[in-house]
C-alpha cells in the first residue's frame, strides 16, 4: 500500500515538474496570495516527509520547480511589501519633522522677540534651566524647551555685556564695591544678582589692571601712596585701620596692579 502511495506521488511531482497543471515565478508574483498557499502547502508536505524518513518525497519536493517559484514569489512580495511600507513611513516621518521644525522655528522666533523686551533679571530667571541644555545636540531637539532655550543662549553675551556697561556707569570705582557687598550680603549661594555683580567687579579689576599695565607711574604712584599710609599705621601699631586701607578699593585695586610685576603686597614701595 505504502509503494502505490508513493508510486502516486512520485508520478505527481513528476507531472508538476514537468510543468503539468503548474504555476510558474511570473504567475505568482502577480498572485502573492496562491503563491503563499502553494509554499505553506509544500513545505507542509516536506514536513511530513521528513517525519515519515522519506528521502524520495524530501529530493522531490526539494527539488519542485513550482515550489521553488511560489516560495521566491512569495518572499520577494513580501520584500516588496516591506519596501513599500518603510518607504510610507520615511514619507510620514520627513512631513512630521518637517511640521515638528516649522513648530520649533516659529517658537524660536517668538521666544526672540520676547527675550529682547524684557529686563535682565526676568532673562537671567532661565539660566538655570537653559544655560547648558542641549549642548551640541541643541540644534536637533525640536522641542518647545529646545526653541526657547536656544533663543536664551545666542541672547545671553549680548544681555550680559549690556547688563555689565549699565552696572559699570551706574556705579562708578569704589561705588561698584559697595554695590557689590550690599547684594552680596545676605545672598544664598547661586543668587543671580550677587553673581553678576561680583562678574561685573571682576571686570573693572581688569580693566584697571590693565590701565596700571600700560601706565607704569600711574601704579607707582597710587602704590607708594597706599603704601606709605600703610606703614605708618602699622609703625602706630594700628593694624586693624592699616588693613583697612589695604582693602579700599583703591589701594586693592593697585595691588592687583602691582602683581603683573611681581610685587606681592605691601612690604616696600614700588621703585
Amino acid at each position: 500500500m505504502k509503494l502505490k502511495t508513493t508510486t502516486l506521488f512520485l508520478l505527481t511531482v513528476t507531472l508538476l515538474n514537468a510543468g503539468w497543471f503548474s504555476h510558474n515565478k511570473e504567475y505568482y508574483l502577480s498572485h502573492p496570495d496562491e503563491a503563499k498557499e502553494k509554499r505553506n502547502e509544500c513545505e507542509k508536505s516536506l514536513a511530513h516527509a521528513i517525519i515519515d524518513n522519506d528521502k524520495d518525497k524530501i529530493n522531490a519536493i526539494q527539488s519542485n520547480q513550482e515550489c521553488k517559484d511560489a516560495k521566491s514569489a512569495y518572499i520577494q512580495h513580501r520584500k516588496t511589501q516591506y519596501q513599500a511600507k518603510q518607504k510610507i513611513e520615511k514619507q510620514q516621518r520627513a512631513k512630521e519633522m518637517a511640521k515638528k521644525k516649522k513648530a520649533y522655528e516659529k517658537e524660536y522666533q517668538a521666544k526672540l522677540e520676547v527675550f529682547k523686551q524684557s529686563d535682565f533679571k526676568s532673562f537671567m530667571a532661565l539660566k538655570q534651566e537653559c544655560e547648558f541644555y542641549g549642548g551640541v545636540l541643541l540644534d536637533k531637539d525640536y522641542s518647545p524647551k529646545a526653541a526657547k532655550c536656544k533663543a536664551w543662549q545666542e541672547l545671553q553675551k549680548d544681555k550680559e555685556q549690556k547688563e555689565l556697561i549699565t552696572i559699570l556707569n551706574k556705579y562708578p570705582d569704589e561705588k561698584l564695591l559697595d554695590y557689590k557687598n550690599q547684594v552680596c550680603k545676605n545672598a544664598l549661594y547661586g543668587d543671580m544678582t550677587c553673581d553678576f555683580a561680583r562678574k561685573t567687579y571682576e571686570e573693572r579689576k581688569k580693566q584697571i589692571v590693565n590701565y596700571y599695565v600700560s601706565h607704569k607711574d600711574k601704579l607707582k604712584q597710587d602704590f607708594n601712596e597706599c603704601y606709605h599710609k600703610i606703614d605708618k599705621l602699622n609703625k602706630s601699631s594700628k593694624y586693624q585701620e592699616a588693613q583697612k586701607v589695604k582693602d579700599s578699593y583703591k589701594c586693592f585695586m593697585a595691588s592687583q596692579g602691582a602683581l603683573k610685576f611681581n610685587i606681592y603686597g605691601y612690604f616696600q614701595p614700588m621703585k
